[in-house]
């Protein structure tokens, strides 16, 4: 294990993740159904980017002007590599963020993201990367950050101590052979009935799950020197030194209330004016390990009116078929109904995949109840924003050379997200998928050929695959094509 760079893991790079909530389209949606204004974002800087497929991806299909940064020279070079074939032209760094803090050639954003990244680096670099929103965030901006959360990470913060430590002190080896010899350790332990794992089965639980995950991931998760779950109160306080307010959760379905909080818990949070205090209650009452929150430095409440306009204004899409919308939502909490007769009407109209705003979504129909299931559909993934028509071709062109890149790469598993140049976003695909895909475009037509290309990749009898295939070609194919993507 690297202890260079302030303990950060360098020998072993990240996992090629999507992260959809580094997606600034997604912004205006969410705020809108805040209360809040919703700003342009016209630049954005993704700090900590990894393999950086979430940057290319979302700088290949939308007009947004991007700027990243990471640690690691083998992720610049990936991500850069990423951004030439889509020509997106984006500005990508290799820098410590004291480095990065130094550097007087980085401009202003509208957006600011940092996913994992304040929960992987040491005290003092969440300082300096307060400090770089302090300075680089524009007026009306707007900061992502998602991190690993207390209370619900609490249980894991012992067994990644033992495990971290086991890794340390291991004589010789990769990251990743340390970690390997620290899972074996850790099963050792639990063999030895630890009285603290029988105790906290929760943390027993999650040790198993780990023994299955990416080595890479795990690397960078779990076994840099640094590795702190935070409270929301600490990452508040964080980010108001640098001026900033909690805007309100980036993560969709937390403002579907029904679906993550009981009747009494928000009954006990609808008594808490605080918003440090309100949100840390409810990582109480959840139990949350991750935390998804967008930040701003005035929170703008809308007008009632010009709320209502900018919402009705919104366009979106439907990016699944049709028959795939659920017509409720359900979860061990509760779960959100749709008036049937309503949603079908929306789904009448969104089923070309062809962008419509809310306001022809409504028609006659001027209820609250349109603007719930609109907004439903968006948490649930099966609407996504859409991008104005304005630079459509160029983001098309990009987001086609970007998606043949991915296919050419398939047989190797390693991306599995094409971009969508109609919302501006990523949409994460299977690597069965793409190996159905890549055999369509090069002209292969008939089931029982299609799932032979993709058998030998996935070491699977071809026979099993041709009814996935079949429902590949007939359902996807056609949903890939109206969304531009092929």
């Amino acid at each position: 294990m690297s202890q260079d760079a302030a303990g950060y893991v360098t020998d072993t790079p990240y996992t090629y993740s999507y992260h959809a909530e580094l997606d600034p389209g997604r912004v205006p949606l969410t705020l809108l159904r805040a209360g809040l204004q919703a700003p342009a974002i016209r630049t954005a800087c993704d700090l900590g980017f990894g393999q950086g497929v979430s940057l290319a991806v979302h700088a290949a299909v939308s007009d947004v002007r991007w700027w990243g940064n990471d640690l690691l020279p083998e992720h610049v070079r990936h991500a850069a590599a990423l951004d030439a074939v889509a020509g997106s032209g984006s500005v990508l760094l290799h820098a410590s963020f004291e480095e990065l803090l130094a550097r007087d050639d980085v401009p202003m954003f509208d957006f600011i993201g940092m996913h994992g990244v304040l929960s992987w680096v040491s005290a003092e670099n969440r300082g300096r990367l307060a400090r770089f929103v302090e300075r680089h965030l524009a007026p009306g901006g707007v900061v992502y950050t998602g991190c690993n959360a207390m209370p619900g990470s609490a249980a894991m913060v012992p067994v990644r101590q033992l495990l971290a430590q086991t890794a340390l002190r291991a004589a010789t080896g990769s990251t990743v052979e340390r970690i390997e010899a620290a899972l074996a350790f850790g099963a050792a332990v639990i063999d030895a009935d630890a009285r603290y794992l029988r105790e906290a089965p929760q943390a027993a639980d999650r040790f198993r799950a780990l023994r299955s995950a990416d080595r890479r991931y795990l690397a960078h998760e779990y076994f840099n020197r640094d590795w702190q779950p935070l409270f929301f109160a600490e990452v508040a306080e964080l980010l108001g030194s640098a001026g900033l307010v909690f805007a309100c959760s980036a993560q969709r379905t937390e403002h579907l209330e029904a679906l993550t909080l009981t009747p009494d818990h928000r009954a006990m949070l609808a008594t808490i004016a605080d918003p440090v205090l309100r949100e840390t209650t409810r990582d109480f009452l959840t139990n949350a390990r991750f935390r998804r929150d967008y930040w701003v430095r005035e929170r703008v409440v809308a007008e009632p009116a010009v709320r209502a306009a900018a919402w009705r204004a919104q366009r979106v899409v439907l990016t699944v078929p049709r028959d795939a919308v659920p017509e409720r939502a359900s979860t061990a909490i509760g779960d959100v109904r749709f008036d049937p007769t309503l949603l079908s009407t929306i789904l009448d109209r969104l089923a070309d995949h062809r962008p419509h705003t809310v306001a022809e979504l409504a028609a006659s129909n001027a209820s609250d109840a349109v603007d719930d299931i609109v907004f439903s559909l968006a948490a649930l993934d099966c609407v996504g924003s859409a991008r104005s028509d304005g630079d459509l071709l160029a983001a098309e062109a990009r987001a086609h050379r970007f998606n043949a890149h991915v296919l050419q790469r398939a047989r190797q598993g390693e991306l599995n997200v094409l971009a969508c140049p109609v919302t501006g976003a990523g949409m994460p695909t299977s690597r069965q998928s793409l190996l159905f895909l890549d055999a369509l475009t090069h002209g292969v037509q008939e089931d029982e050929a299609i799932a032979a290309a993709a058998a030998a990749s996935l070491r699977l009898p071809a026979e099993s695959l041709v009814e996935a295939a079949r429902r590949f070609r007939m359902i996807q194919w056609p949903l890939l094509h109206a969304l531009c993507m092929v």
